[in-house]
């Protein structure tokens, strides 16, 4: 009854064993990714970085392109539901824009590593996004465009503007923050002046940097 009940309780553990072992594979390749660069890394480097065996990596993936594939779902997936969040929420274009804004660049706060995989081994790759993976990243422009579309009704946003060609605009600008950042060109900003940015990012998107009135 004893080795029957310990038996259970393995075959308990070993799906959430499984998931555990495949998020140390995923963690280790997003810092082997970001250290390395995608094409300069190997299966051994994320196999070790993981403390994992060699032969376990194609266990659960069957190459570093999955591997990437994988990071690039999850993580661009949270960021297109958070996005139709903020979507279905109340306020105003600049407050739902600025939540967005924010959304993505704490983001490199909290993890630089990510950020680095997603904007310099991916976004930057046409080799690397293919469909369906183009069809995913398209997801987020959708959903943002989506946004502008419904304010645009409001009289909150030019009438005249192509909703989806303004979402490609607010990512090109913060992806290019981003680089900024993670290339070191851009200075890190202090928490007071990082919040500044962001309204400033937000401000010159709605209403130009000019300070002209229409």
């Amino acid at each position: 009854m004893k080795d029957k009940k310990q038996k259970n309780t393995f075959s308990r553990q070993r799906p959430e064993a499984s998931r555990e072992k495949r998020r140390r594979i995923l963690n280790a390749a997003i810092q082997v990714f970001s250290q390395k660069g995608f094409h300069q890394c190997r299966i051994s480097d994320i196999a070790s970085a993981a403390d994992v065996a060699y032969g376990l990596v194609y266990h659960y993936f069957e190459n570093k392109e999955e591997i990437l594939n994988t990071i690039f779902e999850e993580n661009w997936g949270l960021l297109t539901r958070a996005i139709e969040n903020v979507g279905e929420g109340p306020g105003t274009i600049e407050e739902k824009l600025l939540n967005i804004v924010s959304f993505i660049l704490d983001a490199h706060r909290m993890v630089p590593d990510i950020i680095q995989v997603m904007v310099m081994e991916i976004a930057r790759s046409s080799k690397l996004l293919k469909r369906p993976r183009i069809e995913t990243f398209e997801r987020a422009f959708v959903k943002l465009s989506e946004i502008l579309a419904h304010h645009q009704r409001l009289h909150e946003v030019r009438a005249d503007l192509d909703p989806k060609l303004l979402a490609y605009m607010l990512f090109g600008s913060i992806e290019l923050i981003l680089t900024g950042y993670l290339l070191h060109t851009l200075p890190p900003e202090k928490d007071e002046a990082y919040e500044g940015m962001k309204r400033a990012l937000v401000d010159s998107f709605l209403r130009g940097a000019s300070g002209l009135n229409a």
